[in-house]
């Protein structure tokens, strides 16, 4: 690779004993591919091609090749470009735009939430999305009949996705939005026993630092819900729980990834 990219190549990808270059015509020296080739072959090539490849329109491609996701009857996450009218079989329909934000719902932690969130009732709670990534736990509390719901990252590209996917989905205008970025010192004294669910996708290090403030935010009687982490982590953040006075309500395997259930 360190000798294609010397002739002009800028990516590359690698298939069992295949190589791929690629690189713009006007890029190459032939005279520098000829002579690669003639050193790679005492090294054991076995074949050598050079091809022109047709030129294709790789954003739709990319588009014709994303998946959307599917939680049995209950939930479907699609982006823009996937013209999905609302219903279609589904419980609810949530549209997110795939940008650089974590949580389209292929991961297994937010798929695994997600099927949890569809067993509970929304109508008229108070939620907390604690790295919010796009939205989409948030979004779909309140597509439930939250009250209020709060949606928090320390990215601020995730923070723009979070308000521009708020603005594709059937959010209802009775329900009180804030997007803030930042981590959990964005919290405000005024949010201090507030919420009724808070929810926290981000790893097992933050979610052990950050504990007390969510715990700080829960309401009488609230549920925290926990993921991105694996089973290794689960017994801290149980103990963790337990000296905040929480008990453990449900823990949901997503593959190699958890969903823990706390309640207050």
């Amino acid at each position: 690779m360190a000798w294609l990219s010397e002739a002009g190549c800028s990516m590359f990808e690698q298939s069992g004993d295949d190589l791929h270059a690629f690189a713009q015509e006007s890029d190459l020296d032939p005279n520098e591919l000829s002579d690669i080739q003639s050193k790679m072959e005492p090294l054991g090539l076995e074949q050598w091609q050079v091809n022109e490849v047709e030129e294709e329109n790789w954003n739709a491609q990319w588009e014709a090749d994303y998946p959307e996701v599917e939680i049995e009857a209950l939930i479907r996450v699609s982006a823009p470009f996937h013209h999905r009218s609302e219903g279609e079989g589904f419980a609810h329909q949530l549209t997110i735009q795939p940008r650089m934000a974590f949580g389209t719902g292929h991961h297994e932690t937010t798929r695994g939430l997600l099927t949890e969130m569809a067993q509970m009732d929304w109508q008229g709670q108070r939620v907390l999305d604690m790295g919010c990534g796009s939205g989409v736990l948030g979004i779909y509390a309140s597509m439930r009949g939250a009250s209020e719901v709060v949606l928090i990252d320390i990215d601020p590209w995730s923070v723009r996705n979070t308000e521009e996917n708020l603005s594709l989905n059937p959010v209802s205008d009775e329900t009180e939005h804030d997007v803030r970025e930042g981590g959990a010192s964005v919290l405000k004294a005024a949010d201090a026993h507030r919420f009724d669910v808070v929810i926290a996708n981000i790893n097992r290090n933050i979610l052990l630092e950050d504990f007390g403030a969510y715990v700080q935010v829960m309401a009488e009687r609230s549920v925290l819900m926990l993921s991105g982490f694996m089973d290794p982590d689960v017994a801290p953040l149980v103990e963790a729980g337990k000296s905040h006075g929480l008990k453990e309500e449900g823990l949901r395997s997503e593959g190699e990834w958890r969903v823990l259930t706390l309640q207050r």
